[in-house]
């Protein structure tokens, strides 16, 4: 069990998705989602956090080409299953963003747990979910 506090101690968290290509990742990030790419780290070029003011996800590509992890996103593994969840204040604004850009979303979607979401693909098939929870 956690101490006294310890979970007050808690800033952030982050998703970390394992890509095949860390340029095009970027590019989608950045230019079909809209989140900031500060920088793009390693020689050559494999590790790159896309992130907004609230939510951030890490973008990891293999180093050596013998040992490069592929993708592995939950669909592959589980049908039905999200690789990452984003809680958002207007799901509306989000749609309005995304079509703005011409990324193809499915959605909005209401829940029986009273959510409504969209979601996105990103190019190694991992599945961003847009959710507005009242």
């Amino acid at each position: 069990m956690a101490e006294p506090g310890h979970a007050s101690n808690l800033i952030s968290c982050a998703a970390v998705f394992i890509v095949s290509d860390i340029h095009r990742s970027v590019n989608f990030y950045r230019d079909q989602l809209g989140f900031e790419i500060e920088q793009i780290w390693g020689e050559p070029p494999s590790f790159a956090i896309a992130e907004t003011p609230n939510a951030s996800i890490m973008l990891k590509q293999g180093i050596d080409p013998a040992r490069r992890a592929p993708p592995a996103p939950n669909t592959d593994r589980v049908g039905g299953v999200w690789d990452v969840y984003v809680w958002v204040r207007n799901l509306d604004q989000i749609c309005a963003e995304l079509e703005q850009r011409g990324t193809p979303y499915s959605g909005p979607d209401r829940q029986p747990y009273d959510c409504s979401e969209i979601i996105v693909t990103d190019p190694d098939g991992y599945l961003i979910c847009f959710g507005f929870c009242p």
